[in-house]
């Protein structure tokens, strides 16, 4: 009889065990696939369907210092934009990407956990909300 008990209660807690995993997973996989939908809709056109860039136009995403050192940054760049070169690698590119003011700070969280997890960049502590209330206009 405890012996029954014992394995019951093992079975429970491996059923909530795996409940509990299931449910954190699917959380971090909505946002990811919130972000790429959101990527597609607003990024992809200049910046390639994977971050790749275009030609010498428009600057890669997937290697970008933004996503890796000055995250930051980032939401101040897509609701205002950003003009002036910009060099990656050896390249120069300087085209003006407007800013995009109907992104909520919820979609900005998204969209970097995204280009994060996409390119495989450290995942960054998102304060997006207070970020955007230290920008300027960049």
């Amino acid at each position: 009889m405890k012996s029954n008990f014992f394995y019951l209660f093992l079975l429970f807690f491996s059923i909530v065990t795996f409940l509990a995993f299931f449910s954190s997973v699917q959380g971090k996989s909505g946002q990811v696939t919130e972000g790429q939908e959101l990527f597609k809709a607003h990024c992809a056109k200049c910046h390639g369907q994977e971050g790749e860039g275009f030609l010498r136009l428009y600057p890669p995403l997937q290697n970008s210092r933004f996503l890796k050192t000055d995250v930051a940054r980032l939401p101040c760049i897509m609701r205002n934009g950003l003009k002036g070169e910009i060099k990656v690698g050896d390249v120069t590119f300087n085209q003006i990407m407007p800013g995009n003011e109907r992104l909520t700070a919820e979609h900005m969280k998204q969209l970097i956990i995204f280009m994060q997890t996409a390119w495989k960049h450290p995942r960054t502590q998102l304060s997006v909300q207070d970020w955007l209330t230290n920008c300027s206009s960049t």
